[in-house]
């Protein structure tokens, strides 16, 4: 990704997301999986096996105007590329952070404003995201 793109990707955000996205990327990174801008966001995934493409498992979105930040999931993807059991697992396992903000419309599940969640909430989801990503690569070669 371009640093410039990047940089526009970041000025978007309000401080708090910033850091949060910031680390998040530089973690998704660190487990040498792939992430891409899209519009304005930015997308985590995997590269799949198959084609090369990008299997996009997270959007990080800096809000605008009247609407708040997010992180959004795509729960049908993740049902079919994951199967019923991980996406349950997965989407339980965030809705049991204590302080956690969510909605769920149609098939996109949100995390609410991540970036304004205490500390401790804060790296709880970070924590349940890394271990998401570590396990990503076994998790879509099946």
């Amino acid at each position: 990704m371009a640093e410039q793109t990047l940089g526009n990707f970041y000025s978007s955000c309000d401080a708090a997301h910033r850091e949060l996205y910031s680390v998040l990327i530089h973690e998704w990174e660190e487990l040498g999986l792939a992430w891409s801008w899209s519009g304005r966001s930015v997308a985590f995934g995997s590269k799949s096996a198959i084609k090369d493409e990008l299997l996009i498992f997270f959007h990080l979105q800096p809000g605008e105007s009247i609407y708040p930040a997010v992180i959004s999931i795509d729960t049908d993807l993740w049902r079919t590329r994951l199967g019923q059991q991980e996406a349950d697992i997965f989407l339980s396992d965030i809705r049991a952070i204590p302080g956690l903000q969510h909605k769920q419309r149609e098939n996109i599940f949100s995390i609410v404003d991540p970036g304004h969640l205490s500390g401790p909430t804060q790296q709880r989801l970070r924590d349940l995201i890394k271990h998401f990503g570590f396990r990503l690569p076994e998790l879509v070669a099946h």
